[in-house]
């Protein structure tokens, strides 16, 4: 039997409201195997009224499902220490004290990024010898899914932060994605050691003398062609990166649609191709990921698109669930120990 798991979840914060997160928690359970939610309890963090006839709407009273009540919220425009100072009783900051005292062992949030953020530094702190906490996004490519970290917590880094982006990263595809040795990008603008700004440069060295599987710069077009299974930058250069390459499904499909309006073949050529088609929008839908993990923190901190529907806070429960199971802290904690003694690197 896999280890018990308390998930946490704030239902209040995401752009579609509690409906959207309830969904998501009951499809978890009715949907997702017999391995993945045994021994999973999910505590809905909120407005209790309005969880309770969430749940009794969609018929999940005899799911392992509880309410956790919280009477404030913490909108996505708020700055983030601002509100968690003004809101202690925002759903964040309720869901973020559950892990503190260890009643929870993992917590979901489609809110605002910068108040997840706070909430999990001020409540959980971060893994001993991690300057900076950073997200890791999950890639589609031809090959296994690539890990790119930073995607949005660091906006400008110093090249020791980056090369620890590269150990966290490394860590989450070896524990997740079972990738028993991570090969590591540099995202840069050319495959020459001597490319990019001095902090890129910097960085390079330092990765190159890691003892990581370190495959020097790579560029943009490699990433979805998988040239790498972690690719490290700064938060501002990886938001980027995600924001236009989760744009490509909805670019592909739109284009599809309009040559399928042009001619009755189009539309007779789609339907012999339509399993193909299902299978490469399942790669490119975000929602399949569920949510980005916050690492680096010492807990488990998982992070969903605002917009997310039922699929993606199912799935972003999954990756929950997953990265408390397979410890991927105690590998990072373990990483860090040959570089603590490497003088030379930090």
């Amino acid at each position: 039997m896999p280890p018990e798991v308390r998930v946490a979840v704030d239902a209040m914060s995401g752009d579609r409201g509690p409906s959207v997160v309830v969904e998501g928690a009951v499809q978890f359970f009715r949907r997702c195997p017999k391995q993945v939610t045994e021994g999973v309890s999910i505590i809905l963090v909120g407005d209790e009224g309005e969880l309770s006839r969430e749940i009794d709407r969609l018929g999940g009273g005899s799911l392992p499902l509880s309410i956790r009540h919280s009477s404030q919220v913490i909108g996505m425009d708020e700055h983030p220490a601002e509100a968690l100072k003004a809101k202690p009783d925002s759903s964040v900051m309720v869901m973020a004290g559950l892990q503190k005292a260890g009643l929870a062992d993992a917590m979901v949030s489609p809110g605002n990024t910068g108040a997840m953020m706070a909430a999990s530094l001020l409540a959980l702190g971060r893994i001993e010898g991690i300057q900076r906490p950073a997200i890791a996004a999950t890639f589609p490519t031809i090959g296994n899914p690539t890990v790119v970290i930073d995607v949005g917590a660091n906006v400008g880094c110093r090249p020791e932060q980056i090369y620890q982006f590269a150990l966290l990263g490394s860590a989450y595809s070896r524990g997740v994605f079972g990738i028993r040795n991570p090969r590591v990008g540099l995202l840069n603008v050319g495959s020459e050691p001597t490319k990019g700004t001095a902090v890129e440069q910097q960085a390079y060295d330092l990765l190159s003398r890691s003892g990581l599987e370190f495959r020097g710069n790579i560029e943009g077009d490699g990433i979805l062609r998988g040239e790498a299974d972690v690719v490290v930058c700064d938060g501002f250069t990886g938001n980027v990166l995600l924001k236009a390459t989760e744009s490509i499904a909805g670019l592909i499909g739109g284009v599809l649609y309009e040559e399928m309006k042009r001619h009755w073949y189009s539309r007779a050529g789609f339907l012999l191709m339509r399993p193909a088609f299902t299978r490469l929008w399942k790669g490119l839908d975000s929602a399949e990921y569920g949510g980005a993990p916050l690492l680096g923190i010492n807990g488990v901190s998982i992070v969903a698109h605002g917009s997310s529907g039922g699929k993606a806070m199912r799935n972003a429960i999954v990756a929950a669930c997953a990265f408390f199971r397979t410890g991927v802290n105690t590998m990072i904690s373990e990483g860090l120990k040959p570089s603590a003694q490497r003088e030379d690197v930090m």
